[in-house]
């Protein structure tokens, strides 16, 4: 039982609503657009989703491992950095991480299948790119975290193209709204990443894992904070004064009061360590909140 419960931990579940909000988006919009919502189908994509999101984790794990930033990482560990360290505390070997990781990743494409063959064959590309943008997050050659571009890599999969399949599956169709719904997503999971990178920069700078704190330092670095919560906020309004959004999604824009003090306390406690949990916190409240709200809008 206890093996079952490392496994299960491994994937790190605690991550999870980042993934299930997207999808619930998604779903929403088509909901708002096309009054249509298909419960079966809501409840495979979502699935699939957290499948997904759990092999990735999983196999970033063991890729941490193989470029050794986990294993040198000597920081104050929190719930949100350093990986799940299953690995580096002998409860699960290497080859069972990967083999553990592969499987979950494969059973979310056999659902993510299914609902291609019986909606719309689109739904392959937007599954494929996101598999592809998540395996080569942390594996080389390609590895997209290590070349400053995870934050990207993350709002793209996390973002755009999960809220995309989730309206896709709903509908059948893409459709504007959905994309621009999935903007605040985007910006606000990638908030997460480059938060929670600033604890773990002298075990990533030391592994060679150039990630964007570790490029631009913790000191400079701290001002980029401003500029992703801005792009997430900023996409909010200016989705809703130019009609790509429901007037009622500007309610979504009250998450600020969360993401803020987030961003404040990155800017005094660049440097790590135990300070900087509640500013982790107050991003992953600020993201799920974003998305509630703007789930909310497209209720009402």
């Amino acid at each position: 039982m206890q093996r079952l419960k490392d496994f299960f931990l491994s994937t790190r579940p605690q991550f999870f609503p980042g993934i299930a909000v997207p999808v619930a988006l998604g779903a929403s919009v088509a909901w708002h657009t096309h009054s249509e919502f298909h419960p079966v189908r809501f409840i495979i994509s979502l699935a699939a989703a957290i499948l997904f999101h759990g092999g990735m984790n999983v196999l970033n794990d063991y890729f941490d491992f193989k470029n050794g930033s986990d294993n040198i990482n000597t920081s104050a560990l929190t719930p949100f950095t350093g990986g799940s360290r299953f690995i580096q505390n002998k409860r699960i070997t290497p080859t069972e991480t990967l083999s553990f990781g592969l499987t979950l990743v494969l059973l979310g494409s056999v659902a993510g299948l299914y609902l291609a063959l019986t909606i719309n064959p689109l739904l392959i590309v937007i599954g494929a790119l996101g598999l592809l943008i998540g395996f080569f997050y942390s594996a080389p050659p390609v590895f997209l975290a290590g070349r400053g571009l995870g934050e990207a890599a993350v709002g793209l999969t996390f973002g755009v193209l999960t809220v995309l399949g989730a309206y896709l599956v709903q509908t059948g169709e893409l459709g504007a709204q959905a994309f621009v719904s999935s903007l605040p997503m985007a910006f606000l999971i990638a908030a997460l990443l480059y938060i929670n990178e600033f604890p773990d920069y002298e075990a990533d700078k030391k592994a060679g894992k150039r990630t964007l704190v570790v490029r631009l330092g913790p000191e400079r670095g701290r001002w980029g904070i401003l500029v992703i919560l801005g792009g997430a906020y900023s996409s909010i309004v200016i989705g809703a004064a130019t009609g790509a959004l429901p007037r009622a999604s500007l309610i979504a824009a009250l998450s600020i009061v969360t993401a803020l003090p987030g961003a404040i306390g990155l800017i005094r406690n660049y440097k790590g360590g135990p300070a900087l949990i509640p500013s982790i916190k107050s991003v992953i409240l600020a993201h799920l909140s974003t998305g509630i709200l703007l789930i909310a809008s497209n209720l009402i």
